[in-house]
């Protein structure tokens, strides 16, 4: 007996801590099916992002193409995802507040007559914006035929939904739609959500072919921003048609006030003007009435309409708003290399000063 009563012993033993493991065990996979229920959502949104990334609307039937008379408006708008001036996406207001302010941002696009717009910081289906898909919104309430879609940010965790990106609406029509690829500011952020890339857009004026580049850099890094603009000059020397590049480049050149470079010394600006593939507004320090952030008082000139080097421009001003924490930018374009950049007619009327 007193042989037999340690094996025993050992015996109750071993059950007594294999069960403690099946319960642990047990446990483990418990909260692994839930994590997994849980962020399964996440996971099917993130692996079907990529199809999602890009999208061409065309209204049905359209034959007749608009006349330009040579000059071509474009006009570029951070519209903040629609939340006004308020410094938090969450805090735009209520889903009638937010589809009033959408109203009175078409209104503004009606005044603007641009034949193309481009739309930084637009939501497709945002949770703080009540999943109103503010591109199409815009379109249909301002009168553009045409309109391109792309995601910068794609995610989703459990019932909240975050998809926005950039937008170009137009009057003439997009014949070929493509992303142009930025670095990501973080891995991570680019495996779980996303990151900021370009919208590029072949637009038929007219007998003309002309690329529209919509662009949002980088709000937290020169760096990225600079490699993001090589990015850019890289794509556009690849395109067969002169090319238009405008949108929020949280970029200032040097010289003008909140000017920044990285630690190699390059601004993302710079970059632009140092390609030969651009022209830009105003060679010199802006004004306040340039200025185009933050738009009740703004200090800085981030937003920005450049034009292909042999172009010039009819006209350029910026646009003061309460509608959204940056001003819009409108330009006169003229479409041959004869343009003169004292001349602000098109059709009879003006969009105000050139430079």
């Amino acid at each position: 007996m007193d042989k037999v009563a340690p094996a025993v012993a050992v015996r109750i033993m071993v059950a007594r801590y294999a069960s403690r493991v099946a319960k642990y065990l047990s446990r483990r996979v418990i909260v692994s099916l839930v994590l997994l229920l849980l962020l399964a959502p996440s996971l099917v949104n993130r692996a079907a992002s990529p199809w999602r990334r890009l999208s061409v609307q065309t209204e049905a039937g359209i034959n007749d193409l608009p006349s330009t008379n040579g000059v071509l408006r474009i006009a570029c708008f951070n519209i903040a995802h629609g939340r006004g001036t308020a410094d938090s996406n969450w805090d735009g207001g209520s889903a009638d507040q937010r589809r009033d302010r959408l109203r009175k941002i078409a209104e503004t696009l009606i005044d603007l007559d641009a034949d193309v717009v481009i739309l930084n910081e637009v939501d497709f289906d945002s949770s703080w914006s009540h999943s109103v898909n503010q591109a199409e919104f815009l379109a249909e309430k301002a009168g553009y035929r045409y309109r391109a879609e792309q995601r910068n940010i794609d995610a989703r965790l459990l019932a909240w939904k975050w998809k926005f990106g950039n937008a170009i609406l137009s009057r003439v029509p997009i014949e070929n739609a493509r992303v142009v690829p930025f670095p990501g500011y973080s891995s991570w952020e680019t495996m779980f959500a996303g990151k900021k890339r370009g919208l590029c857009c072949d637009l038929r004026v007219g007998k003309e072919r002309v690329c529209v580049v919509a662009s949002h850099l980088c709000h937290r890094s020169e760096n990225v921003r600079a490699r993001s603009a090589i990015a850019i000059c890289d794509s556009v020397q690849q395109s067969s048609f002169a090319t238009i590049l405008a949108g929020d480049m949280n970029s200032s050149p040097p010289g003008f006030p909140h000017s920044l470079s990285d630690a190699n010394g390059r601004n993302a600006m710079a970059i632009y003007d140092e390609s030969g593939l651009f022209r830009r507004s105003t060679n010199s320090e802006s004004s306040i009435d340039s200025m185009t952030f933050p738009a009740h008082a703004p200090t800085r000139v981030i937003d920005w309409i450049l034009i292909p080097k042999h172009w010039r421009y009819r006209s350029y001003q910026t646009v003061p708003t309460d509608l959204s924490d940056h001003r819009a930018v409108v330009a006169d374009i003229g479409l041959s290399r004869d343009s003169e950049s004292h001349s602000t007619e098109r059709d009879g009327s003006s969009t105000g000063s050139g430079r």
